[in-house]
C-alpha cells in the first residue's frame, strides 16, 4: 500500500476511508524531524497550514506523487517546485466556500453592531456605554467586494437577501458580474465607496500588501474592513496606523502576516478591531467536509484517476 504522510489530524471519517487504501502515518503537529524522516518514503502529504512544503522538503522526498491541501489556499506549498518535480498539488475550493462566507457575515455583523466592544464593557461595569450610540444598521449600506469568486459571491448573497445591502465587486477575472452585484471599475473604487470592504483574494505576489497605506486612506471614516482570505495581503502596520489614529471605524481578521501572531503584536491591543485565529474554515461540518475531499484527490490518483481538483494544471500534460 502506498505511504500516506499526514501533518496534522484530519477528521475521523476521511481518516477511516484513506486508511481503506492506503498506509497511513500520522505525526504530532509541529514536529518537523519526525516529518522529514517520513518523507523520505511517501507516496502522498494531506496537508493543513501547519507546514510550509518547500523545495528542500520535496528533494528529501523522491517517491512524492501528490500534495494535497485541506483547503483552498496553497501559498505554503511552492507550487512551482512541485510541478518541476511533477508531483500534483491538490486543494479543496468548494468544501470550505460556505463555513468562510458565514464567518465573514459573522465579522460584518459584529463589526456593524460593536458587539464585541459593547460585550467587554459590559463585563467591566460600563452599562453607560449603551448611549454611545455606535452600532449602526446594514440595510442599505455598500458591501465592497476585493475578489468576487465562490466565497465573495456567496457573502453578498447573503448580505443581499438578508440586510438589504449593495455590494460592489473588483474581480478583474469577471467581465460579467454575478446578479445583483456592480462590477466597479478599479479597486480604488471599492475603497472610496464601501461601508465594509471584504477581501476574497488569494495570496500571490500581485496580492501580498495590496491592501497598503494608500488603500487605506482612500477608505471613509465610517467603513470596516474584514480580511478572511490570507494575512499577508494586508500591510499590517499601515493597517494598525489607520485603527490607532481612527481614520477608519474598524476591522476584523481571520488572517495574519504571522500565524499565531507574536504575543506583543499590537493588533492585539486594539478595541477597535475583532480577531479570530484562522477559523473561518474550522467548522464541524467543513473540517469534515475538507478532509474528505482532500482524501478523495489522493485516493482518486492512486487509482488512475484525474483527481477532481488539481491547482498546478500543468502536470496534466
Amino acid at each position: 500500500m502506498k505511504k500516506v504522510l499526514l501533518a496534522q489530524p484530519i477528521h475521523s471519517a476521511a481518516m477511516d476511508l484513506l486508511k481503506q487504501y492506503t498506509q497511513v502515518v500520522l505525526i504530532k503537529e509541529g514536529n518537523m524531524d519526525e516529518f522529514k524522516e517520513h518523507l523520505k518514503d511517501t507516496y502522498a502529504v494531506i496537508l493543513g497550514t501547519s507546514v510550509k512544503f518547500t523545495s528542500d522538503l520535496m528533494d528529501i522526498a523522491p517517491e512524492l506523487k501528490v500534495i494535497s491541501r485541506t483547503g483552498v489556499g496553497v501559498d505554503n506549498v511552492d507550487v512551482k517546485a512541485a510541478t518541476q518535480r511533477g508531483i500534483y498539488v491538490l486543494n479543496t475550493p468548494e468544501a470550505n466556500s460556505l463555513s468562510v462566507a458565514e464567518h465573514t457575515v459573522m465579522m460584518i455583523c459584529a463589526l456593524a453592531k460593536h458587539a464585541i466592544f459593547l460585550d467587554n464593557q459590559l463585563r467591566n461595569n460600563n452599562y453607560g456605554v449603551r448611549r454611545l450610540y455606535l452600532p449602526v444598521d446594514l440595510q442599505g449600506k455598500i458591501l465592497g467586494l476585493v475578489g468576487c469568486g465562490r466565497i465573495g459571491t456567496m457573502v453578498a448573497q447573503k448580505c443581499i437577501k438578508a440586510f438589504d445591502m449593495n455590494v460592489i465587486a473588483y474581480d478583474p477575472v469577471l467581465k460579467v458580474a454575478p446578479e445583483e452585484i456592480t462590477l466597479a471599475e478599479s479597486i480604488d473604487e471599492v475603497f472610496q465607496t464601501a461601508d465594509f470592504i471584504s477581501l476574497h483574494i488569494p495570496l500571490v505576489e500581485s496580492t501580498r500588501n495590496l491592501v497598503n497605506e494608500r488603500l487605506l486612506s482612500l477608505m471613509k471614516p465610517s467603513a470596516f474592513l474584514i480580511n478572511t482570505a490570507r494575512g499577508g495581503i494586508v500591510d499590517e502596520k499601515a493597517l494598525i496606523a489607520k485603527l490607532k489614529e481612527k481614520k477608519i471605524a474598524g476591522a476584523a481578521l481571520d488572517v495574519f502576516l504571522k500565524e499565531p501572531p507574536d504575543p506583543a503584536d499590537e493588533l492585539l491591543t486594539l478595541p477597535n478591531i475583532i480577531l479570530t485565529p484562522h477559523t473561518a474554515a474550522l467548522t464541524q461540518e467543513c473540517t469534515a467536509r475538507v478532509a474528505m475531499e482532500a482524501v478523495k484527490g489522493v485516493i482518486d490518483f492512486i487509482q488512475g484517476k484525474t483527481p477532481r481538483f488539481v491547482y498546478n494544471k500543468e502536470v496534466l500534460s
